[in-house]
């Protein structure tokens, strides 16, 4: 196989075919909203993937960039999990691109916290 062959259909997507398809992915696995990252420690907005498939994670790192990271077992029976995250105003420029293709519900919860809890903080008043 050559090596500029794609590994598979996803790879071969326009830009934009692909931003639909992890907006899709996002929407039904991933979570966003204004949290801390400690005990103490300053809030911020994020958006996250928690799943069993790293190589899917990792086309959010290809696409946004953030971090892509393994997360603590909880159970010894259960399969390990990875986690892509996005803090602050990168996170706030993912979920712009993502929106329009999520669910409305989505959308709306997206809306409320952008415009009511985050814009009027100077942090992030040009958004």
């Amino acid at each position: 196989m050559l090596s500029n062959t794609p590994k598979n259909s996803y790879e071969s997507l326009p830009v934009q075919s692909k931003l639909i398809f992890l907006a899709g992915i996002f929407d039904g696995e991933g979570s966003f909203g204004i949290w801390s990252k400690g005990i103490g420690r300053k809030k911020e907005f994020a958006c996250t993937i928690e799943m069993t498939d790293q190589d899917t994670l990792q086309k959010f790192v290809e696409m946004f960039g953030g971090q892509l990271f393994p997360c603590k077992i909880r159970k010894p029976h259960h399969t390990p999990t990875w986690r892509w995250r996005q803090n602050g105003y990168r996170a706030f420029k993912i979920m712009d691109k993502m929106i329009d293709f999520m669910s409305i519900r989505r959308q709306d919860k997206y809306y409320v916290v952008k415009r009511d809890k985050i814009s009027g903080t100077s942090r992030y008043a040009h958004l």
